[in-house]
């Protein structure tokens, strides 16, 4: 049984190896699959964006990261607490990744707070969750509150939410009210920014 070559075979057969042409071909289409094989493969590595910190606002929350390169750095998600008559910061609110990989909520207050009552977090209707200060610098006093699985909650539920300090001026507790828009957003971009850099995998495909 005899079968019918087909061209190349034809004019390999005839000649003893490929015309010019069809070899020039064959060379120029394995270069372009090849080439756009290893671009579509490696454009997070070799044609990424530049290894920058970067700055995004979510309405009133800010998320910040460093460079990809900066390994014992990670993202913080802030918001600045500013008030209307003072026109001067009365609050900072920064969540982080702690040394350890927890998650931990920095509120800073000014120095003029009683410390012994500590300070408190309210979100809508909740009562109030109290929290002790850790220490006090030029910037304010601080009070490092464990992320767990019940602030998160109130978090991403909370349409009013607040921070409660005691005042050294009366012994008044006051409550300051802190915004919630742009949190949802911004917690989801924070948490997918800190998996990309915790992922070569990751950011190769980002």
């Amino acid at each position: 049984m005899s079968e019918t070559p087909n061209f190349l075979t034809r004019a390999a057969n005839a000649t003893g190896a490929m015309p010019p042409l069809v070899s020039r071909i064959l060379v120029a289409l394995v270069v372009f699959v090849v080439g756009g094989v290893a671009g579509w493969i490696g454009r997070g590595a070799l044609m990424g964006t530049p290894d920058v910190p970067t700055i995004q606002m979510f309405q009133d929350w800010r998320l910040g990261c460093p460079a990809a390169t900066e390994k014992d750095a990670g993202c913080e998600l802030s918001q600045e607490v500013i008030s209307e008559k003072a026109h001067a910061r009365v609050a900072r609110l920064v969540m982080i990744r702690d040394k350890d990989k927890s998650m931990v909520l920095a509120v800073t207050m000014p120095l003029d707070v009683l410390l012994e009552p500590g300070m408190g977090l309210k979100f809508d209707n909740e009562d109030v969750r109290p929290y002790q200060y850790k220490t006090c610098t030029e910037e304010g006093c601080v009070a490092v509150i464990p992320v767990d699985a019940q602030l998160l909650a109130s978090l991403d539920k909370a349409k009013d939410a607040s921070v409660v300090v005691v005042a050294q001026q009366n012994a008044k507790a006051v409550a300051i009210p802190f915004s919630m828009k742009g949190y949802a957003e911004a917690r989801k971009a924070f948490l997918g920014n800190e998996a990309k850099r915790s992922s070569w995998f990751r950011r190769l495909w980002s």
